[in-house]
């Protein structure tokens, strides 16, 4: 046997002890996602919840007509009774999303259209995932935008999308990703199929195939390592027209119906120019480019724009789609020298097109990762890092999730023509 034979005899024998999508999936989700409770709460529950007094502020509503409303909610069944703990009712975001679409508060969908933000840079280790993750996550706490998220893995190498599932997940759920989906209209064997030959509708698929979080209103749809396949189908495929299909099936008929349902769908996507990363550009309304302020970086970063730029024009819809463009710094060391003179040439450069605010580099988003959280999901009272560490990060964070939100929301008024 030769080397490469052997080789050969080792992915076989991997491929035979690998898990398949519902048995990783069903694996992490018997564990708690957490790495501790609260009274029986989970702590990342725990740590999103509000007291009475922060909700009813944000309400506007008196004290007695709060109460009173609260009161008939939960003879209503519209929720259950609020935590009691430390003398204090506390909510959690289940409890509060409930109760804003009860009381028909303001939601994003009543003045916004619903949008697809892809988050995209070549260069693997530039915080892709990270700012997907954290968008994702501070788009569903935001309780004045009030819109319903998802976040989409496009990523086969990633684990992103299956790191923040959570709750029981059922015998019958569908475990597709969105790749999946996609080639579903091509592959004739496989769970698609089978569910197609079930009586599914496409329609159908696709909107059971995301799962939930710990925030109420953040689903995910994870990718897998069988994802690649998309590659190797698509430059087997017989024609130009059926890798055209390919390309546009996610813009023209997956994502459609992900917007029925979602109001911001983020997509994490994999670190290489790729057919895969050619759906997501025909797919996306908005694109964010991370970039760490490092001279490597910005030589990466550069190339990565002129190639997506040429690619956009080559696309079926000739990057006509792409409404919004941003490069956002992060992990920034604001003591850095070198860092700060690559920023003022990424502001010569950029312009316009660079986000003023930035992500500074932290201790928090190391720690939260290591506890498969964001930033965003860590309490200051856990002291993984000091207390002005800990501010700085998150409002640093918050920052960018203001203007990113503000400007998607200035191009996405239901009176505009896009």
């Amino acid at each position: 046997m030769t080397e490469v034979d052997r080789l050969k005899q080792i992915a076989v024998n991997m491929q035979k002890e690998q898990l398949s999508k519902k048995e990783l999936i069903v694996q992490q989700t018997s564990v708690s996602v957490s790495d501790e409770e609260i009274d029986g709460m989970d702590r990342l529950v725990y740590n999103h919840c509000l007291n009475k007094k922060t909700f009813r502020e944000f309400t506007r509503l008196s004290p007695i007509t709060f109460q009173n409303r609260i009161k008939q909610a939960i003879e209503d069944g519209v929720i259950p009774e609020p935590i009691y703990q430390n003398k204090q009712h506390l909510f959690t975001r289940s409890h509060i999303y409930a109760l804003l679409k009860h009381w028909g508060m303001p939601t994003y969908r009543d003045n916004y259209k619903p949008r697809v933000i892809a988050v995209e840079n070549q260069k693997g280790g530039t915080g892709k995932s990270t700012t997907s993750a954290l968008m994702s996550v501070a788009a569903a706490l935001d309780l004045d935008t009030n819109a319903r998220v998802l976040l989409m893995d496009l990523d086969p190498q990633g684990t992103l999308g299956q790191g923040m599932i959570s709750g029981k997940v059922n015998e019958d759920t569908i475990y597709l990703t969105a790749v999946d989906i996609i080639l579903g209209q091509f592959e004739s064997e496989g769970e698609y199929a089978s569910l197609s030959n079930a009586g599914y509708t496409d329609r159908d698929i696709i909107l059971n195939s995301t799962f939930n979080t710990h925030i109420a209103n953040l689903d995910v749809m994870p990718a897998f390592s069988t994802d690649e396949r998309f590659h190797d189908l698509f430059w087997q495929a017989e024609s130009d027209d059926m890798k055209e299909k390919m390309i546009t099936r996610l813009a023209t008929e997956v994502i459609p119906v992900l917007k029925e349902q979602y109001d911001i769908i983020i997509v994490d996507t994999p670190p290489q120019e790729s057919p895969l990363i050619w759906a997501a550009n025909e797919a996306l309304d908005c694109l964010l480019i991370p970039i760490s302020p490092r001279e490597y970086d910005f030589a990466s970063t550069t190339n990565y724009i002129l190639t997506t730029s040429q690619r956009l024009e080559s696309l079926p819809s000739k990057g006509k789609n792409l409404l919004w463009s941003r490069v956002l710094v992060v992990n920034h060391d604001e003591k850095s020298k070198p860092e700060r003179d690559t920023i003022d040439k990424l502001s010569r450069t950029v312009q316009d097109r660079l986000l003023s605010s930035y992500m500074v580099h932290s201790e928090l988003v190391v720690a939260a990762s290591a506890l498969n959280r964001t930033a965003l999901d860590v309490a200051k009272s856990e002291k993984r890092v000091s207390n002005k560490k800990y501010d700085e990060t998150v409002n640093s964070i918050n920052s960018v999730y203001r203007q990113v939100i503000r400007e998607i929301k200035a191009i996405s008024t239901k009176q505009s023509t896009n």
